[in-house]
């Protein structure tokens, strides 16, 4: 008698023969499971790892795009628990009853397809199960014979054995091929239905079904209701994919659909009156002020006009934004200890060395001493590159590094002095972001770049429309029921123009040109796009509550009477007075510009007065050269060579009436007020000295 294996209770017990066959074929399965899920199976690791379409909503869940796949195919994923009940039902019924309980191969339908083809001597069903489908998907093959039938009865075995089969039906419906460029349920209701999948009827539901298995025979779906794709946001869109910014199954992003559609029909109006500026193309860009989400970015007036290069992005285009990059510079002037009062010069002037650089304001005049107020809000062109030779490239290009403006980037010091007039190429991008930061007292994206008392006067000075009119006079462009600030720039070859407002809430962004580099017709001060720019923060700020858009005042100021010439307290010569934010308890200084006989200014000034209207009060200040600059390089002109030619000497202070001239060290003259004579050009290189009553001032220059 065999001997018990089992101790024990156990011991008495017999296994019958069938029992333990029962037992071996059970464990055999297990072993067989274990033996094919550490198999490698290769193909269905890169199979499971295909991508996918990618759905893109806005912040409200609106659909924007459905990115398409190599060749134009759409195949959203949607995990198993977001595929309605009853299109999994619809699909097991329609291809494989029995799928929840077979292990890969179904034996029952194929004994069932194999008696039916021998019957009808020709193939009347298949009997692939749903797993024998997706096999076919892993490892495609290229024919249909018996090889192949055995080949997908494998694999499919392979894969019961990988994965469970929540997984396998979530791989299928995925996957599963439906024509007309479509894979998966999800684009297939969309494509056929223009429906969600939650939103199918049953009906729909088991017309789907049918469709794989022959495409072309039960696609019953008139092309009527073909779903059509959106498209919005093309530039934003492409830009974030190109940066890898956009990947996987669902994307939401910031944006608002209802904010593009405005943008774009704001902007289209504002290149239809511009039909005779030259002007083809334009671009904008909405900001949410405090966060800096972008809600609206239009690249173009039309992506899809190749003639017009509607592709190219206007908005990260790069361009010169002229006149708009000055209050960046003003407001670091504030933080530099200029106050709202100072009166700036808007005189001819003479900056750098070697290249001397001449600036001119857009209307080729000079307004005298101008408050700063005046001079940035009428945008004068003298008074900025001044405030930035005292300030110092290098300065100003850290903190327009902190603003964002990378386009700059090691490119300021070849730049120089220029950019005080917006002369470096920024894209609109960058000046709109970088906007946001007046509005929100000094911060952007967390960094405190400027102090909130300089952020604020800055607002005050760009929402103050009485100081626009010394240049752009009394224009309606800016007129708004709400608390805004506009800047607007013009490259300097009239190729681009641009505008920027903004609210506590919003910052808008608009450019006007022609990619292709041609000329604006018109009158300069960008006033078609930052019409456009106005008229979209009038749809952003309607029915907001105006109390909470106001723009408050700096801590610690308060608006006081100055005079508007000399930003002084206004003496008892002084026809009229202005309000400007001074600091609290400082003392302010009594004009003396103002006198009984009339207005005298400083010397300074001497270039500029014209007409007798004004006078010079001689003397008193400091000695300076204002012309030529030490260092400045000067060229006979050969097409006058047989005319005397002359370096121009000018000079201003000083504390006598009289002045040496030292031209190389030697007495070239005595001149008397205005300090003013003409040097004989003589090649090589000279030192010039003013001496005036022993205060003495030096320039080196050279003639070539």
């Amino acid at each position: 008698m065999r001997k018990s294996i089992f101790p024990g209770r156990f011991k008495n017990f017999n296994f019958s023969g069938r029992t333990k066959k029962i037992a071996f074929f059970a464990l055999s399965l297990i072993f067989l499971r274990i033996f094919l899920f550490v198999l490698p199976f290769p193909e269905l690791t890169e199979f499971e790892k295909r991508p996918c379409s990618t759905r893109i909503r806005d912040r409200n869940g609106a659909l924007l795009q459905v990115l398409p796949l190599e060749g134009g195919l759409r195949r959203e994923f949607s995990p198993i628990d977001r595929i309605p009940k009853n299109v999994q039902d619809a699909f097991i019924q329609a291809e494989d009853r029995r799928f929840w309980w077979h292990f890969g191969v179904d034996p029952i339908s194929a004994l069932r397809a194999a008696v039916q083809n021998v019957a009808g001597k020709r193939r009347v069903s298949g009997a692939s199960t749903i797993t024998m489908q997706l096999s076919r998907m892993v490892c495609p093959s290229s024919g249909r014979g018996f090889g192949a039938k055995v080949k997908d009865c494998l694999n499919a075995v392979r894969i019961e054995g990988k994965l469970s089969k929540r997984r396998i039906l979530e791989l299928y419906l995925n996957s599963v091929p439906f024509g007309s460029n479509v894979e998966g349920v999800a684009s297939a209701a969309r494509t056929f239905c223009s429906k969600e999948l939650h939103g199918l009827t049953d009906e729909e539901v088991r017309s789907l079904s049918l469709i794989p298995r022959n495409p072309s025979r039960y696609n019953l779906f008139p092309q009527s209701s073909r779903f059509s794709y959106p498209f919005e946001f093309p530039h934003y869109i492409r830009r974030l994919f190109s940066q890898g910014l956009i990947s996987g199954a669902d994307v939401s992003l910031p944006v608002d659909i209802r904010i593009q559609k405005t943008a774009e029909e704001r902007l289209s109006k504002a290149i239809s009156f511009a039909s005779g500026a030259r002007i083809s193309n334009c671009a904008g860009v909405v900001f949410d002020t405090r966060t800096g989400d972008v809600l609206s970015w239009v690249g173009s007036q039309d992506f899809s006009d190749s003639d017009g290069m509607g592709q190219i992005d206007g908005v990260s285009a790069k361009v010169q934004a002229g006149s708009s990059m000055k209050p960046f510079l003003y407001a670091l002037a504030l933080d530099s200890g200029w106050k709202p009062n100072d009166v700036l010069r808007d005189v001819p002037t003479e900056f750098g060395g070697g290249e001397v650089y001449i600036p001119q304001n857009f209307n080729n005049r000079f307004n005298g001493p101008v408050r700063m107020r005046a001079a940035l809000a009428s945008s004068l062109n003298i008074p900025a590159v001044s405030l930035l030779d005292s300030i110092g490239v290098e300065k100003y290009a850290k903190t327009l590094e902190k603003l964002g403006f990378d386009s700059l980037r090691g490119r300021t010091e070849e730049v120089g002095l220029g950019l005080a007039l917006g002369a470096g190429e920024i894209t609109l991008a960058e000046l709109a972001n970088a906007f946001r930061v007046f509005a929100s007292d000094g911060i952007l994206d967390g960094q405190q770049v400027y102090s909130k008392n300089s952020a604020r006067i800055l607002c005050s000075m760009l929402s103050d429309k009485a100081a626009r009119s010394m240049a752009f006079g009394r224009v309606q462009t800016f007129e708004t029921a709400y608390p805004a600030i506009f800047k607007t720039g013009t490259s300097n070859q009239y190729q681009s123009i641009v505008a920027v407002g903004s609210t506590k809430e919003y910052t808008v962004g608009v450019w006007m040109g022609n990619f292709s580099g041609s000329t604006v017709i018109g009158k300069t001060g960008s006033s078609l796009p930052a019409l456009a720019a106005r008229e979209i923060l009038d749809f952003l700020e309607e029915g907001a509550n105006q109390k909470n858009l106001e723009f408050p005042l700096p801590e610690g100021f308060s608006m006081r009477s100055i005079c508007p010439v000399s930003g002084k307290k206004p003496g008892p010569f002084c026809r009229t007075s202005v309000l400007e934010l001074i600091p609290d308890g400082e003392s302010l200084e009594e004009c003396a510009w103002h006198r009984e006989g009339g207005l005298f200014l400083p010397d300074e000034y001497q270039r500029w007065i014209s007409g007798g209207w004004a006078s010079i009060d001689w003397g008193g200040g400091a000695l300076e050269i204002v012309s030529p600059k030490d260092g400045g390089v000067f060229y006979f002109d050969q097409s006058k060579s047989l005319i005397p030619q002359f370096v121009r000497l000018e000079a201003s202070g000083g504390f006598s009436d009289e002045a040496e001239l030292i031209l190389d060290g030697e007495t070239f003259s005595v001149i008397s007020r205005p300090f003013v004579a003409e040097i004989p050009a003589r090649r090589g290189e000279h030192t010039l000295t003013v001496d005036c009553a022993g205060e003495r001032k030096s320039v080196s220059f050279s003639v070539r």
